[in-house]
């Protein structure tokens, strides 16, 4: 990516017009446009300026990492402006950038453990229950707990990043060099809805859908089976029910990761509850509030945990200074504590 091109990214990743940089820099809009186009390539002084300006250390212009990526599929709640899904495509594209150059730095890399997606077919829904399953033991996670999605997900492979955008955004997923998956979610949301999209992303990556089986609900269907296996939804709640305490839905959101709704439609789905119970459940919900806003503390967000790792490898094995540390970290580096320092 050329210099142009990273102002360009850059300045939408903030938000600004050519002419509100132009006006925050004391410049003409003209020039920005100059600037983003190539044609003139701007000195030091005014990188200086533009990394303030953007928010971005001046050593981002001229990263060599180049990232070629597909088309994202994106789970969203309402279709997304234009300007939105740009600037969303934008962050992406620049934090995967900053991903690649730190595996780079290291020469290590996750190979991909992602089963084939034909060893993973479905045409049912308790297919798709017995393939979460499945899964986990190939992953050797048994059926405890996830305690983090995001770090199970890398550790396989699959690259997760955070990414702070509207609430009409949750997930997006796309490849990279036609080969090595990435799923975005969004930083703002709770760690349960995170959750959840992953789960779901995870498994349009996973499953072919064969028969009538609706692509989506079936991805619905495996988000609420792979943090939650149907023998321990079972073990959890029993196997018949005609109530379910919305006190006990809270615990089993703060063991599991899972929100109160999702265990509803879980215990549904598995006829632990009837159809009307499950609606009961939801009139109460909406009643309350709570289809919106869930009561008591929220399940915190997750991050992951990989890059930072292998960044703070490359720092103690002196491959990079410290600016370059915070550098590539991004906007996280001023939220790194030094409680060994």
């Amino acid at each position: 990516m050329a210099i142009g091109e990273r102002i360009r990214v850059a300045r939408m990743n903030a938000g600004l017009s050519q002419q509100k940089l132009g006006d925050k820099m004391g410049i003409s809009k003209m020039a920005i446009s100059k600037y983003e186009t190539g044609a003139i390539v701007p000195k030091s002084g005014i990188l200086i300026k533009l990394g303030k300006a953007l928010g971005v250390e001046v050593e981002y212009f001229f990263r060599s990492t180049n990232v070629r990526i597909s088309k994202p599929v994106y789970r969203c709640k309402k279709a997304l402006a234009a300007k939105e899904e740009a600037k969303i495509l934008g962050k992406t594209t620049e934090w995967l950038e900053r991903y690649l150059t730190v595996e780079e730095i290291i020469g290590t890399t996750r190979p991909l453990t992602l089963p084939l997606p034909e060893n993973y077919r479905v045409s049912t829904f308790d297919d798709i229950e017995e393939m979460a399953v499945k899964l986990r033991n190939e992953w050797n996670l048994g059926l405890d707990p996830i305690e983090n999605m995001m770090d199970v997900l890398e550790q396989h492979g699959i690259r997760v990043g955070v990414i702070e955008a509207s609430k009409k955004f949750d997930a997006l997923t796309l490849w990279y060099d036609d080969e090595h998956p990435v799923i975005i979610v969004n930083k703002t949301f709770s760690g349960d809805r995170q959750r959840f999209s992953l789960a779901h992303e995870l498994g349009h990556l996973l499953l072919t859908i064969e028969g009538d089986l609706d692509e989506e609900d079936a991805a619905f269907r495996f988000a609420g089976a792979f943090p939650v296996p149907k023998s321990m939804a079972y073990l959890e709640l029993g196997t018949n029910r005609h109530m379910l305490d919305f006190r006990e839905l809270y615990t089993l959101k703060h063991k599991y990761g899972m929100s109160m709704g999702a265990w509803i439609y879980r215990a549904g789905d598995l006829g632990i509850i009837t159809e009307s119970a499950t609606q009961r459940h939801w009139i109460q919900m909406r009643a309350r509030g709570w289809h919106k806003n869930e009561p008591g503390d929220p399940y915190p967000p997750e991050f992951p945990t990989q890059m930072k790792l292998l960044l703070f490898r490359a720092l103690s094995e002196h491959k990079i200074s410290q600016s370059r540390f915070v550098e590539l970290l991004g906007e996280d580096a001023v939220k790194i504590a030094e409680p060994c320092a």
